[in-house]
């Protein structure tokens, strides 16, 4: 049977699908999680990956199923402009999803930083140590450091694409999110999303770093209850239910 809504969560820049996995087990009976996995990343390691913004688009088009059913968009850090960007182009096919909801990153105009980033490798996991996220041993490791920067010096290129055009309206309710201590992309950098979504829904500042989604449940559960007001609206013209919290990442 078909799902009743869509979550579609996006990663940060080099970031895997699997870190949205736990998140499946929250969502509401007949909503399923999807996580893509970008080339080069997670289980994709072996692949090339992708440092075309329009390309990145079109994968993920392709990834996220019958275009009827609703959906809700996240994304955090560099996963926000890709679902921003994912929201644009199902806007311009005449499908736009339920809600976009973006985390720890500012809009477009405000990322031309990650285009001197992409081509400056020691400037680039010298941003990464300071996330805090990666193990001090595995930034020491001439190999590990390789491994990281083949899909991190490809994710801020694609950055800097996005970065390269004027922000559009985004003409679907938007919510966004912050971390109060992020020392990369700040609550106030983040609501400089707000005059380009005239239906914003806010901006939620929450204790945290960087990676606060991971640190708070508040994140994963408007998530879940947005899931649920999709599902709501797509039964007004589909019946069809699905076991409840199914999750695709890969």
């Amino acid at each position: 049977m078909s799902p009743t809504a869509r979550l579609v969560c996006l990663p940060y820049a080099g970031g895997s699908a699997d870190v949205y996995r736990p998140w499946a087990g929250g969502l509401p009976e007949g909503c399923e999680l999807i996580a893509p996995e970008l080339p080069g990343h997670g289980r994709r390691l072996p692949e090339e990956p992708l440092d075309d913004l329009a390309k990145v688009v079109s994968e993920l088009l392709a990834r996220i199923g019958d275009p009827a059913v609703p959906l809700v968009l996240f994304g955090h850090s560099m996963g926000g402009l890709l679902a921003y960007e994912l929201c644009q182009a199902l806007c311009a096919r005449g499908t736009p999803p339920h809600a976009l909801v973006v985390s720890a990153v500012g809009p477009p105009e405000l990322q031309g930083y990650a285009r001197h980033l992409a081509n400056d490798p020691d400037a680039l996991l010298d941003r990464v140590a300071r996330l805090g996220a990666t193990p001090p041993e595995v930034l020491a490791s001439p190999q590990m450091r390789a491994l990281l920067l083949r899909p991190l010096q490809a994710d801020f290129r694609l950055l800097g694409q996005a970065s390269a055009r004027p922000t559009r309206s985004v003409t679907v309710p938007f919510h966004a999110f912050a971390g109060d201590g992020d020392p990369v992309h700040p609550p106030d950098e983040v609501a400089r999303w707000q005059p380009h979504a005239p239906r914003w829904q806010g901006l939620r500042i929450l204790p945290g770093d960087h990676f606060f989604p991971w640190q708070d449940d508040t994140v994963p559960t408007l998530l879940a209850r947005l899931a649920r007001s999709a599902a709501a609206s797509g039964r007004a013209t589909d019946r069809r239910r699905s076991p409840g919290g199914p999750v695709r990442t890969g």
